[in-house]
């Protein structure tokens, strides 16, 4: 998202440069024709061009307002996953009560049937200590630089390096993920997993929406076991739902209070069913474009105006004319271009949706929630750019 006062000439060229210099060129041949060798049939009456100009106008217009729309939900989306994420946090934090009793008699109890899946057996099983793992506060998630070109750390290596590096890393077992002191001593491992899930889950559903794999973001948040079962998803956030919920099931059975557990459930499943909706508002944005009628319609127009322009007021303006459409030819194809850009609120791109930055601060926050003092840093803007 570009959030500078000032917008660089790197992007606006990368936007309007080459389509400008084209129209450009060509009235620079108008000109020439028309003043040099008196090809006077160059000069069309004007009162065509002023019309189609005007009829442009109002379909850039709405075109460019239908693509803001979908730009500003998807935020709106986004403020919404980071409220919500703030809310699980504090609901698993201050709502689960301490284990009662086994779980294995618990779930006999509420006649609750084993998981056959492999992701919701490592949600099912007895919670151990989480693991140290190396990297915690390493990623940034923003694979793209400020002109949408890819950008990779030589020191990561591929995904699967990355993974398998982390899963042979050193481990000591009983020492929190991340965590190198001020832990609040009253959190049970239970509540710490879920939150650790729901960072997990956030940036699972950024690297979801840009089309890249999550499971090398999502490594520090998770067990292995965990991690090696969600290689078999092809929906990683909305497995991890799934997964949060079935570990919420097995702590609801530890809890004797029938009452308890009903409120329970319709909380904390209230909070999981808006994250899911979320989740599928996002989806819907990235998998259905505008209708490509627009683009096309617009593009046409645009292009049959700008090469109208410079016969239409060659009469008039004379040598004036490449400069005039110099001006006008950027305001046209700037505004085409813009509404193109931002109709695609999650391609990693300039324009887009900071998830980035947004993740790191749910994740700053819910560590904090944990009681944890060294946390990562938030995302800067970069050259006016925050991904």
């Amino acid at each position: 998202m570009i959030v500078g006062r000032r917008l660089s000439w790197h992007i606006i060229l990368r936007y309007v440069g080459r389509g400008v210099a084209i129209h450009v060129l060509f009235a620079l041949t108008v000109i020439v024709g028309y003043r040099v060798f008196d090809a006077e049939w160059l000069s069309v009456p004007a009162m065509p061009v002023s019309v189609l100009a005007a009829a442009l106008g109002v379909l850039l217009a709405f075109r460019n307002g239908s693509a803001y729309d979908r730009w500003w939900e998807a935020r709106s989306l986004w403020g919404g996953v980071v409220n919500w994420s703030r809310t699980f946090a504090r609901q698993v934090l201050t709502l689960l009560p301490r284990p009662e009793r086994e779980a294995a008699d618990s779930l006999k109890e509420l006649e609750l049937a084993p998981p056959t899946s492999p992701l919701l057996r490592t949600a099912a099983e007895r919670s151990k200590p989480l693991l140290t793992v190396s990297g915690t506060r390493a990623s940034d998630g923003a694979v793209r630089d400020q002109f949408g070109q890819a950008r990779v750390r030589p020191e990561q290596g591929s995904p699967r390096e990355k993974l398998a590096t982390m899963h042979t890393a050193p481990q000591e077992e009983g020492e929190a993920r991340g965590v190198t002191g001020g832990m609040v001593t009253d959190i049970t491992e239970e509540a710490r997993e879920l939150v650790y899930a729901q960072i997990g889950f956030v940036n699972a559903m950024r690297c979801h929406l840009r089309r890249q794999d999550p499971l090398p973001e999502i490594v520090p948040f998770f067990r292995p076991a965990v991690i090696e079962a969600l290689r078999e998803e092809q929906n990683v956030p909305s497995a991890l739902l799934l997964w949060m919920g079935t570990r919420l099931r097995r702590i609801y059975g530890q809890v004797s209070n029938t009452q308890q557990v009903l409120f329970l459930h319709v909380t904390m499943d209230r909070t999981l069913s808006e994250l899911t909706n979320v989740l599928g508002a996002c989806e819907r944005i990235k998998n259905t474009p505008l209708p490509r009628q627009y683009d096309i319609l617009l593009l046409a127009m645009t292009r049959a105006y700008l090469v109208l322009l410079p016969l239409g007021v060659v009469t008039e303006l004379g040598w004036l004319t490449p400069l005039v459409t110099a001006v006008i030819a950027f305001l046209f194809i700037g505004l085409d271009a813009v509404g193109r850009d931002i109709e695609a609120p999650f391609e990693d791109d300039v324009s887009d949706t900071p998830m980035t930055a947004l993740c790191r601060t749910i994740e700053i926050n819910l560590r904090q929630m944990l009681g944890e003092t060294e946390l990562p840093p938030p995302i800067q803007p970069k050259d006016g750019l925050l991904y």
